[in-house]
């Protein structure tokens, strides 16, 4: 079962409307609204599901601690996360069950790791 969030929307880009930023537990992130039925706004708040969008390879090693759980790369939706790989959840600025992370990399799990992903997917 996925854990929903409460989010605010901050922005909506006007280019790309399925491109939002959102504040959710403290951190602002850019995320893919794969799934939207209905119309979001700016300043208004919404109970979210999220996932990843992981690389074919080499997108996880072990990592100190950083200053921030999202770094943002460049103007896409690429980003690295930071977090705790716990068994089947990666566990970041919200938990991300399921990833398969643990399956690939083993030896990494009980760590504190830096993992770069594509994208991260948002639906409403």
């Amino acid at each position: 079962m996925t854990k929903k969030y409460e989010v605010l929307v901050v922005e909506i880009d006007e280019v790309v409307e399925e491109a939002v930023v959102l504040l959710v537990n403290g951190v602002i992130v850019k995320c893919f609204a794969s799934y939207c039925p209905f119309k979001i706004e700016v300043g208004k708040q919404y109970e979210v599901e999220f996932d990843l969008v992981l690389p074919d390879h080499d997108f996880v090693v072990v990592a100190q601690e950083a200053s921030a759980p999202v770094e943002m790369i460049g103007g896409g939706f690429s980003c690295v996360l930071y977090g705790y790989l716990d068994g089947s959840v990666f566990r970041s600025f919200v938990d991300f069950p399921d990833q398969e992370i643990h399956y690939e990399f083993p030896y990494l799990n009980e760590k504190y790791v830096k993992v770069t992903v594509g994208r991260i997917d948002v639906a409403f």
